[in-house]
């Protein structure tokens, strides 16, 4: 049984720890993209402008 032990130990403690290590990276990363989806703001209509406001005054004169 010892022998059995020594033999299979490392490597299905190595499998166990790197499975581990994978489900919390994954799980990281998974809260990375939640968090940036939360925090992106959506684009407004009322930011969009066609055309410079000042555009319209630059070749205005008074007419006189």
């Amino acid at each position: 049984m010892k022998s059995l032990l020594r033999q299979w130990g490392f490597p299905v403690g190595l499998l166990v720890v790197w499975m581990i290590a994978a489900a919390f990276t994954l799980d990281a990363l998974n809260g990375m993209r939640s968090t940036l989806q939360s925090t992106q703001v959506q684009s407004q209509s009322t930011q969009v402008v066609r055309q410079p406001v000042a555009a319209g005054a630059v070749n205005a004169a008074p007419a006189s």
